[in-house]
């Protein structure tokens, strides 16, 4: 049976990890009718508040659950680091792995048309994008959705991967085999940057290595998540803006 990785770095989320996971289980009985066998593994960033007991104590309660325990805070790219490093060492060819945000405003729901196209086997990373036709971004301020659509068509403009609109939504279903594929050409660097860049960057690099995408519809839901935003985001921008140029010049 294939195995799907449910890959959910967490900082400071004890508002909502909970809601997320249970989604997961939920999940994983439909996923288990289709022939697939679900790991959820919950990265704890060295959080400051009860995110890391509320994973300990739901993995105590369910086998499908994981906990990886950050020792120090690595930000957003050093979750992505360990989750595929996780995904490399404990998957094998034909197993995917998906990401997304531990605040909840991300749904499980969309793994199923993301697995529809990928079970196809021409894609290898199947984005979950706010850019297509039926896509809905909710709850999210519109200075912050005006400066989103101007990121857009910089990355677009400049990095022009076929087929990508979303080039920063962490909500992504990856194949073994292109992962480990970058893995081996990149190595420690695959992703070098541990702000919010780090998914921009893992991208191109994916491209670099041959990786065809494609993208699903799906609803962004802040108006689901708890607490403040971890993003600082004109340090995101910026950071962003020139990390795009970097990787264009690999």
């Amino acid at each position: 049976m294939k195995k799907i990785f449910a890959m959910l770095p967490c900082y400071n989320e004890e508002e909502n990890i909970e809601q997320l996971l249970n989604k997961w289980l939920l999940t994983g009985e439909k996923l288990r009718d289709i022939h697939y066998k679900l790991v959820i593994v919950g990265i704890d960033d060295k959080s400051t508040d009860n995110t890391l007991a509320v994973l300990r104590r739901l993995a105590a309660e369910f086998s499908e659950i994981v906990v990886i325990e950050h020792m120090y805070n690595l930000g957003l790219g050093g979750g992505l680091k360990t989750a595929f490093r996780y995904f490399i060492q404990n998957g094998e060819p034909g197993d995917y792995c998906v990401i997304m945000d531990g605040d909840n405003s991300h749904d499980p729901k969309y793994i199923f048309s993301m697995l529809r196209i990928i079970d196809m086997g021409y894609y290898d990373c199947i984005i979950a994008s706010r850019y297509c036709n039926n896509s809905e971004t909710i709850g999210v301020p519109r200075f912050r959705l005006l400066l989103t659509f101007f990121a857009k068509a910089y990355y677009k403009c400049l990095l022009h991967v076929p087929n990508v609109n979303d080039y920063t939504c962490g909500y992504r279903l990856y194949s073994y085999g292109i992962v480990k594929k970058a893995m081996e050409k990149f190595e420690e660097n695959l992703i070098t940057r541990n702000s919010f860049a780090c998914m921009m960057e893992v991208l191109y690099k994916l491209y670099l290595v041959g990786c065809r995408f494609s993208e699903v519809p799906f609803s962004l839901r802040y108006d689901a998540k708890k607490g403040k935003s971890k993003m600082k985001f004109l340090r995101t921008i910026k950071e962003s803006i020139f990390t795009a140029i970097d990787i264009k010049l690999l």
